[in-house]
């Protein structure tokens, strides 16, 4: 984690331009030698006397004095404390010879001594910390860098970065805090920050959640552009094509992707349980919606896919489930419309080859469902996804030995339906 450089300035070239008499001269004195706390003894004695608590030069070494305690003990309330004294004397004289030579890293000093604890935050997932200490840190170079005095504090891209994600995760508990994680990760992009490419992740999926479509999918492109080889963002094109129904751009990317791995199950399997998905449509309530128009096609290539990662892995569960659905879901379609015919037509030639198609997926889907069975019974302990699938895949398997009237089969069934539960 990056950590800002502070300097250490007791003494220098300043101090001695300007007299001053009583506790403000003591308490230089004692910064001088680094007795510390006689030096803010004396200061916040010399704030109390009514001849030198408004003047510049003492809210100047008041900010001295606090800086160096910041400084040694790495405090932020310290810190901010010297930043406000600083602030009180600038206000009462911008043009004093001593700030115009020192003040720039004086002012940074607290801007780092702020910022460093921010990171530390950070490391420690302290988030609403983090956030609050970075925040500060930018009001501190905010208000020097708005003097236009000797010198300004460089926008840090890496700050502004973790404070966008800082105050993005501290939105968990404080979702007034969205919009401006999303400002500072947006500026960061724009600075062009490239320590990280979660900068990119983060920002679309915040850019997502607040239903900007543009934005996110322009995100998602920069990320391409900046990380070429981080594969997460052709996933997450994909998953924004799959969001925004564009089917023909999503149908693009999925087939490029399996054209350069042919010979990775898992992408094989990927794909063709997205097109499977495509060819049939649900809402969210996981309900069916109407199928496409070009759904003989879909489940053509859902079911080639299916095929070809079972090439790559005969034995997998999942991919054996899968296939064996794509056609009990057919034969379901099928028997849906069979049942739908009057009476007069349940003996006509359309009722004969509706159950023909009927019984024939059934049985095709069949070989795949018990290799899915053994597949996950040989599993042991499922986890959670796995489970659900099993079930599905042991329904369909007791519905089928109903069918066939194989009564055996489906008490058998039944019996590890009961031990999932």
């Amino acid at each position: 984690m990056k950590k800002l450089l502070v300097s250490f300035l007791f003494c220098s070239a300043g101090l001695a331009a300007v007299a001053q008499k009583g506790k403000v001269n003591s308490a230089e004195d004692a910064l001088k030698n680094q007795d510390l706390a006689k030096a803010k003894a004396d200061i916040d004695e010399a704030l109390q006397n009514e001849k030198t608590k408004d003047d510049a030069k003492t809210w100047y070494v008041k900010g001295k004095v606090m800086e160096a305690m910041a400084t040694k003990d790495k405090s932020v309330p310290e810190a901010l404390e010297a930043f406000d004294a600083y602030q009180k004397a600038l206000d009462k004289n911008a043009k004093m010879p001593e700030a115009l030579l020192e003040i720039n890293q004086r002012m940074f000093n607290l801007y780092a001594t702020v910022g460093n604890a921010g990171y530390g935050n950070l490391n420690d997932q302290k988030w609403d910390s983090a956030y609050q200490n970075f925040h500060k840190a930018f009001e501190i170079a905010r208000y020097y860098n708005g003097k236009n005095l000797s010198g300004s504090i460089p926008t840090d891209t890496s700050m502004t970065f973790y404070l966008g994600y800082a105050a993005q995760q501290a939105s968990q508990k404080d979702a007034t805090l969205k919009d401006t994680a999303l400002t500072y990760l947006q500026k960061a992009v724009d600075l062009q920050f490239k320590g990280e490419p979660a900068l990119y992740v983060i920002l679309a999926q915040a850019y997502e959640e607040k239903g900007d479509n543009a934005n996110w999918l322009k995100t998602i492109e920069e990320g391409k552009k900046a990380y070429p080889k981080d594969k997460r963002f052709n996933d997450m094109e994909m998953i924004y094509y799959s969001k925004t129904g564009k089917t023909a751009e999503l149908m693009t990317m999925l087939e490029k992707k399996v054209q350069e791995n042919p010979n990775d199950f898992q992408t094989q399997l990927d794909y063709a349980i997205r097109v499977d998905n495509m060819a049939n449509p649900r809402d969210e309530k996981g309900e069916d919606q109407a199928k496409p128009a070009n759904y003989d096609e879909l489940m053509g290539k859902a079911e080639a896919g299916y095929k070809k990662a079972l090439e790559l892995n005969a034995a997998d569960p999942t991919a054996n489930f899968q296939l064996g659905a794509l056609f009990f879901n057919r034969a379901v379609g099928f028997n849906k419309e069979l049942n739908g015919l009057s009476s007069k037509e349940q003996s006509s030639p359309k009722a004969k080859e509706l159950q023909a198609k009927v019984e024939e997926l059934m049985n095709t889907a069949l070989p795949y469902f018990e290799k899915a069975d053994a597949g996950f019974a040989a599993k042991g302990n499922l986890e959670a996804g796995d489970k659900q699938t099993y079930e599905s895949c042991l329904y369909a398997l007791q519905k089928i030995y109903a069918i066939k009237n194989q009564t055996a089969k489906v008490d058998e069934v039944k019996k590890k339906l009961d031990g999932l539960k």
